[in-house]
């Protein structure tokens, strides 16, 4: 019994922490329930939907609003923001509550995921949810993982086969008439190694700060090969921590 009691309020501090008891105690109960639906956080405007099946939307949800992996002060007052491997949204719903004039522009390749982005961003304005993967060049992509957790989905260039649009970042600035990218986020599993290893010459440069995951366990040299071009484009750079993220602002700009 001791050792129950001890569970829950271990697994219960986090959200006493940081939204004090009341709310921290209602958010809690509800992440807890069966019914994931209409999420009421503290500070953010609209409600928040996830999917009971799927236990990494609450991971994703704990990352970003428990325990604040990404946390906003960081980040200059950013008026064009990508996020890309947007899963569920949660990024961009963090973003758009903390800089409420920012552009923001989503990018996720799997369909459920998508679905529940879109539905988690509708009622927010300047935001651009786009059903493709991200890469290096306009290609075909094919998920090579359909059974993992889906915030691991991994895709492949695959134009015979493939049914997932790929979208490069340098087409995102072209279709937008960006001059700059105040934010790019980017944790989407392993593809970075693509995306830092051609056509990077022109966008790079335009970043102002950088957020991103590195996946070499899911493909090899992944951090390497972003780290050569990073030190390739960026003269001067500051690296930070948060979480399972790097933070790196672009000193050029």
């Amino acid at each position: 019994m001791r050792k129950k009691i001890y569970l829950k309020f271990k697994n219960f501090l986090p959200y006493y922490n940081e939204y004090g008891f009341k709310e921290g105690y209602r958010l809690y109960k509800k992440l807890s329930s069966s019914n994931l639906d209409n999420i009421h956080v503290y500070g953010i405007k609209h409600p928040i939907n996830l999917r009971k099946k799927e236990e990494s939307d609450i991971d994703v949800f704990k990352q970003v609003f428990i325990e604040k992996q990404y946390m906003p002060y960081q980040y200059k007052n950013p008026k064009i923001i990508i996020d890309a491997g947007g899963n569920v949204g949660l990024f961009s719903v963090l973003m758009k509550n903390n800089f409420p004039d920012a552009k923001i522009i989503t990018i996720e390749p799997d369909d459920d995921n998508f679905l529940m982005a879109e539905k988690n961003l509708k009622n927010y304005s300047d935001v651009k949810v786009l059903h493709k993967g991200l890469w290096s060049k306009e290609v075909k992509l094919k998920i090579i993982n359909e059974d993992a957790s889906k915030w691991g989905i991994q895709v492949i260039e695959d134009n015979e086969n493939g049914k997932i649009e790929a979208i490069s970042i340098n087409t995102i600035i072209t279709e937008n008439n960006f001059d700059r990218i105040d934010l790019l986020k980017m944790d989407i599993e392993g593809s970075e190694k693509e995306v830092f290893s051609k056509n990077y010459e022109d966008w790079l440069p335009k970043v102002k700060i950088l957020v991103i995951e590195l996946h070499d366990s899911m493909q090899k040299d992944a951090s390497r090969i972003f780290f050569e071009t990073l030190n390739k484009t960026w003269p001067q750079y500051r690296l930070s921590v948060s979480g399972e993220n790097l933070v790196i602002e672009n000193l050029s700009i």
